[in-house]
């Protein structure tokens, strides 16, 4: 395992982060969350001068002291809820509890490669959604350079800062899309699937603009949000090497879907978070059905 220090001095001087009232107006259990994603948050936050030592889990994908320092914050602030749920952490708790019907979900770091490579301020954030009674409940996402606050509350709907997100009916087909390709940083992990995906997306049945960034669970959030023309996303997902993981998922699957966008599998079920395979990400139900039905049809056999 090769290590590096990196230095992160060129990112945008610390962001002075601040928490909201509105999740704990919600739901006293959101108001948690928002609590422990903010406690990692400026752990993230107050870094940004600093140098850190690199792991590599794999090709592409980075692991810093960092990330534990930001998970050991986040599980601080939900263990000292009297009545505290058991805790699914990326960094520190990884296993599966037996009991999935009351569970903490965290990411303490999303899209830790951005942020060490200095990819963008846009990109790294932290990741908390809970389950209740085996559904999934809530979920908050701060994105702690930036000081935006996501979040939301089954029923209740979703929210940017305090301002409620709702996908309108005006969003686009697929041919007038802007489609995000989340890829693998090993292309030896790459699906069939996704593959054959990416290249039918880039034809004359597929969509407007096809991208692959750098790879972040927060694109389903600027999907939620609107202030561009991205409209869907695709996420590879092999079960012999996971990439999303039920923390990559579950946080920004409930706030989507809170404001009307859709998490899909490849055969049109709604995602769950805990089985791994390909997932569709998109504003509306109608051009998650487009992007299947280009997975369906034999045009995806290439040549």
């Amino acid at each position: 395992m090769l290590s590096k220090d990196v230095d992160v001095t060129d990112f945008p001087e610390s962001t002075v982060l601040s928490l909201p009232d509105h999740p704990s107006l919600l739901s006293p259990e959101l108001g948690l969350a928002a609590r422990a994603a903010f406690a990692a948050g400026n752990v993230i936050a107050e870094s940004s001068g600093e140098l850190f030592e690199v792991e590599a889990k794999g090709i592409g994908d980075l692991v810093s002291e960092l990330d534990r320092e930001a998970d050991r914050a986040a599980l601080a602030v939900l263990r000292s809820d009297p009545a505290a749920s058991p805790i699914m952490s990326e960094e520190l708790s990884p296993e599966l509890p037996e009991v999935v019907d009351d569970l903490w979900i965290v990411d303490p770091l999303d899209a830790t490669s951005a942020f060490l490579m200095r990819a963008g301020a846009s990109y790294p954030s932290v990741l908390a959604a809970k389950f209740v009674g085996g559904q999934l409940a809530l979920g908050v996402a701060l994105f702690p350079l930036t000081g935006e606050w996501f979040y939301a509350q089954r029923g209740k709907g979703a929210w940017k800062d305090g301002r409620r997100l709702v996908i309108g009916e005006d969003r686009p087909t697929l041919a007038e899309a802007w489609v995000e390709m989340n890829q693998y940083g090993n292309a030896a992990h790459e699906t069939e699937l996704f593959a054959s995906l990416r290249m039918h997306l880039r034809s004359s049945q597929g969509a407007r603009l096809v991208t692959s960034n750098v790879p972040h669970s927060g694109v389903a959030l600027r999907i939620a949000e609107g202030a561009s023309g991205l409209a869907a996303a695709v996420h590879d997902n092999d079960p012999a090497s996971v990439k999303q993981a039920p923390w990559d998922i579950a946080a920004p699957q409930i706030i989507l879907e809170e404001a009307g966008g859709v998490f899909l599998n490849c055969n049109g079920e709604r995602t769950n978070p805990f089985v791994a395979e390909p997932i569709i990400v998109a504003a509306t139900p109608t051009l998650a059905a487009q992007v299947i039905d280009l997975v369906n049809q034999d045009a995806l056999s290439v040549g």
